[in-house]
């Protein structure tokens, strides 16, 4: 996947993320959270509160709150450039994990290699991302890790690997890059946990 494209902000419709933050409200209802059992949309929404709150608007936002979409509901990547355009399009489809890579860590490689291939946009809404994620497995007791993995298909230790290359590859792509100090510590915070247990 080759990097993508950027929109002028003011290209992009005001209500375009309400629009999306509504849609993804109502696609991701009945779904729940396999670490917390909280209403899936929770996550997305997380997501996109990290990036309101460093400034970020328009498609960012968007595609923040449809990041997950594709990936966990019917609905294709068509119907979202349709109703959002081709740029949303274009950061939900990077956003989104291949179904055809069965195993959890490869396909985890594998959309963190096109995220950093697809530049800045998609690189911010992932480190997001992965912040969010981790203040979630935060939010589950130390004793309970074990069994959010299992029902993942991973382990705690597999996810702190992960997410170390995540923040390594994220730095090393734009050093840059927002959120990589809050994911420096989230990810301390859990390697503690995990070696006190």
């Amino acid at each position: 996947m080759s990097e993508v494209t950027t929109t002028p902000e003011a290209a992009v419709r005001p209500e375009l993320p309400v629009a999306a933050l509504r849609f993804a409200r109502r696609v991701h209802l009945g779904q729940y959270r396999k670490q917390t059992g909280d209403q899936f949309v929770e996550h997305p929404i997380a997501v996109a509160d990290l990036l309101i709150g460093s400034g970020y608007d328009g498609a960012t936002i968007s595609a923040a709150y449809l990041h997950d979409v594709v990936e966990k509901t019917n609905v294709e990547l068509d119907e979202i450039r349709e109703r959002f355009g081709p740029h949303v399009a274009d950061l939900v489809d990077c956003l989104s994990e291949d179904p055809e890579i069965e195993a959890y860590a490869v396909r985890k490689r594998a959309l963190r290699h096109r995220i950093i291939e697809g530049g800045p946009d998609p690189m911010v809404i992932y480190a997001a991302d992965r912040v969010a994620n981790m203040r979630d497995w935060r939010s589950v007791a130390p004793e309970d890790r074990a069994a959010c993995g299992e029902r993942l298909g991973t382990t705690i230790e597999e996810r702190l690997q992960l997410w170390g290359e995540d923040l390594e590859d994220l730095h090393d792509a734009d050093p840059e890059t927002p959120f990589l100090d809050e994911m420096q510590s989230e990810l301390d915070a859990l390697r503690a946990e995990a070696k006190a247990a």
